[in-house]
């Protein structure tokens, strides 16, 4: 798949073959490194705090392979000590980004039948 690269940011993480599905996923990875946490240790971590992820659903989110609803950014700003506008590339232009996460042109919020 090819993809448009725009300075400052890549909108897909090294390893993604799909649409991303996420726009946070090289952050959260970015952030975790930079802490000195493996993926375990960071899934412990939100565990603590009361959400019950696994490693393997960690480095989905982190290879943007997955959503991540509302709630999980608010997990992944406090437990990484970030605030939420954190979590997402900086200067993102959206008219770059809009049709990669629209489906038939409706915005994609909910998983679509084929997702399910």
């Amino acid at each position: 798949m090819s993809t448009q690269q725009l300075p400052g940011f890549a909108l897909i993480s090294p390893g993604v073959t799909d649409a991303p599905k996420n726009l946070i996923g090289s952050q959260v990875r970015r952030r975790r490194v930079r802490k000195g946490w493996t993926q375990e240790v960071l899934a412990r971590k939100l565990q603590l705090r009361g959400w019950n992820i696994s490693r393997d659903s960690l480095a989905s989110l982190e290879l943007q392979r997955r959503r991540v609803p509302d709630c999980e950014l608010l997990y992944l700003a406090r437990v990484l000590g970030v605030r939420l506008e954190d979590l997402f590339p900086k200067n993102l232009p959206l008219n770059k980004i809009g049709s990669q996460f629209q489906a038939g042109g409706k915005l994609a919020i909910f998983p679509t039948r084929a997702e399910q």
